[in-house]
């Protein structure tokens, strides 16, 4: 069984790829999926925007980065982290603001596999 992380959103946003110079191999992907929605997500995630975001547990600075940077909360962006097809349960569904994530923030995600982080209000 594989494990997966996905951003989606209602608007587009940005595709990257980083390399680490200090640990070759190990990068930090965020990229479209090819298949929308992706089968792998069980069905959960309905929004328009899939995006596979890669990396091991070294990359949450660049997961950080990436949501300050890119993620605003009119986009109403999740961030979910899942084993293939299994549902994540309503008591591992967060809610975040974007721009004051912080690496603690996101570290419960190395432990609540089956998890969805919602970067926008609860009234919206």
């Amino acid at each position: 069984m594989s494990f997966y992380r996905y951003f989606a959103s209602k608007n587009p946003l940005p595709t990257v790829i980083t390399l680490e110079e200090y640990h070759f191999g190990e990068q930090f992907e965020v990229l479209p999926c090819r298949k929308n929605p992706p089968i792998s997500a069980g069905g959960q995630i309905q929004k328009p925007n899939i995006y596979k975001v890669r990396g091991n547990k070294s990359s949450l600075n660049q997961l950080v980065e990436y949501i300050i940077e890119n993620v605003e909360e009119q986009n109403r962006v999740e961030f979910w982290s899942i084993w293939h097809s299994e549902k994540v349960p309503s008591k591992n569904i967060y809610r975040i603001n974007p721009q004051q994530v912080t690496i603690e923030d996101l570290r419960f995600l190395n432990e609540n596999e089956n998890s969805c982080i919602k970067f926008f209000p609860k009234n919206n």
